[in-house]
């Protein structure tokens, strides 16, 4: 599977791409405008990606990636933001060892399908009840959305 589509709605992922490409360009301390014209894009493209309006494609997330000179783990992060398969899964589960284990499970063929189907949409599950409450609490004003880095 190339994207998360599956898995995320197009809300769900706008919600989650933008403020994590607008964290990303201010650490990497470029204006919109900067960014825009690095990656070889319009600086009205990048200001509707960061405002949600917009979903970049596979290719525009690599482009802002490599203008942005994101590491392989950063990249990632932005292209599983924007609902793309990252290009190494490991790099997103560097530092969360029960996700490793997780994934470990799923890919053991020697659980039945249907338990590994149901994991699955468990995990998902939990996901999308996580970004909604984080979305939830960040739009009441008391907390910052949580963006999936």
């Amino acid at each position: 599977m190339d994207d998360l589509a599956q898995v995320y709605s197009d809300t769900e992922r706008m919600n989650l791409f933008a403020p994590c490409l607008r964290e990303m360009r201010d650490r990497s301390r470029l204006s919109q405008s900067r960014l825009a014209e690095a990656a070889g894009f319009d600086h009205s493209y990048v200001s509707r990606l960061e405002s949600g309006s917009r979903m970049p494609t596979r290719d525009a997330v690599l482009k802002l990636a490599a203008a942005m000179n994101l590491d392989e783990h950063d990249r990632d992060s932005l292209l599983a933001a924007a609902g793309f398969m990252p290009g190494r899964i490991e790099s997103l589960l560097a530092g969360e060892p029960v996700l490793s284990e997780a994934l470990g499970f799923l890919q053991n063929r020697a659980v039945p399908a249907e338990v590994r189907d149901d994991v699955r949409n468990m995990i998902a599950l939990l996901v999308r009840q996580a970004q909604r409450a984080a979305f939830t609490v960040g739009r009441n004003g008391s907390r910052d959305s949580v963006v999936a880095a």
